[in-house]
């Protein structure tokens, strides 16, 4: 990590996020050899690996696509869930990212399940063509949710 670190996060904050980016990421890669859409699969996991580089090297994780703002959410709630304690870092992330609204994730959890396991696979085929472009392209200013 740099030595500067991410400007308003703490040391232990980033650590948890490049854990649950790391984590996601080798949950997708897994699924990658036996999935019917690889290639989406391959594109999310680099989502995550982008995200991880932006922290690692002490930069701002603000998302630029659609698929970064979906990916670092679900990178925040990993590391509440697994952190389970209040981490007024992650709070403000969360909060700035969905503004207490959780559908984000619920667009790919599987099975309604709680847990920490998403559906990539489903989601990409819920997306048309133009919306798998659109969701890996770059954020209008206006398109941020927070």
């Amino acid at each position: 990590m740099s030595d500067n670190g991410v400007p308003g996060l703490t040391s232990r904050t980033v650590e948890e996020l490049l854990g649950a980016g790391e984590a996601l990421a080798q949950q997708v890669r897994t699924k990658i050899p036996h999935s019917p859409r690889p290639v989406f699969l391959h594109y999310i996991e680099q989502t995550f690996d982008a995200l991880r580089t932006k922290l690692s090297r002490g930069l701002d994780p603000h998302p630029d696509t659609p698929a970064q703002q979906l990916c670092l959410y679900l990178m925040v709630a990993y590391a509440e869930r697994r952190i389970g304690s209040l981490d007024a870092d992650l709070i403000r992330i969360h909060h700035a990212l969905l503004a207490d609204d959780d559908a984000l994730a619920e667009v790919c959890r599987v099975g309604g399940d709680p847990g920490q396991s998403y559906d990539f696979v489903a989601l990409g085929d819920a997306l048309t063509g133009r919306g798998m472009s659109a969701f890996f392209a770059p954020l209008e200013p206006d398109d941020l949710v927070a």
